[in-house]
């Protein structure tokens, strides 16, 4: 799921990586300044670029410390200019504890938790009974809305979450179903929306 330095399949490490190797950008418009941020899939630890000017993810998720490096290094920048892998990688193995997007609470996510999030609504859907538990993580939608250029940017659910969880009232000519469709709604269009593995990654919000 993840693109990874090196496998059975003989994948180079980063440290050993050719071009043809390296992971295309999401956007290759141009070389964009921008830093590493991390997640966690499933107690798997990805790595990605992030523009923080324009507030737009640049690379896939990748799972390996060096190729990280290499992909920062071949179409990334900062703003004092080009560094090397080494450079990257101390910014690489940083975000593991330290994110300028999130607290380190947020950036961790479980496939069951993503399923959850859609088998309620989906029961929201039919039924019309709010779910009080329920949790769309913020971080999760912000990630997903930047990793497909914004096409999604999730209105309805800011909008519609108290209302899921039985925390308000729904807003006039609307119904509790209507809001949980209307989420569901958002959720595939941010997938599709998405580039590079990340719909691969976070595939438990489509099934």
């Amino acid at each position: 799921m993840g693109i990874q330095g090196g496998s059975e399949s003989g994948t180079p490490h980063g440290e050993e990586a050719a071009p043809a190797s390296i992971p295309a950008p999401l956007l290759r418009d141009y070389r964009h300044v921008g830093g590493i941020e991390s997640i966690e899939v499933d107690g798997t630890r990805y790595f990605f670029g992030y523009d923080f000017s324009e507030d737009l993810v640049l690379s896939p998720l990748i799972d390996d410390v060096e190729l990280m490096s290499v992909f920062a290094e071949t179409h990334m920048e900062q703003r004092d200019g080009l560094h090397d892998r080494g450079y990257w990688r101390d910014l690489v193995d940083g975000s593991r504890e330290y994110s300028e997007l999130a607290q380190p609470e947020s950036c961790s996510f479980e496939s069951e938790q993503l399923r959850l999030i859609i088998t309620s609504l989906r029961n929201i859907a039919e039924t019309g009974v709010p779910a009080p538990d329920f949790d769309y993580p913020y971080h999760l939608r912000f990630l997903l809305s930047s990793a497909g250029q914004w096409k999604e940017q999730f209105n309805a659910t800011a909008e519609g979450v108290r209302a899921i969880k039985g925390a308000e009232r729904p807003a006039d000519r609307t119904t509790l179903e209507q809001i949980a469709r209307d989420i569901l709604r958002e959720t595939r269009n941010a997938m599709d929306a998405v580039e590079g593995n990340w719909a691969e990654v976070f595939d438990a919000l489509t099934q």
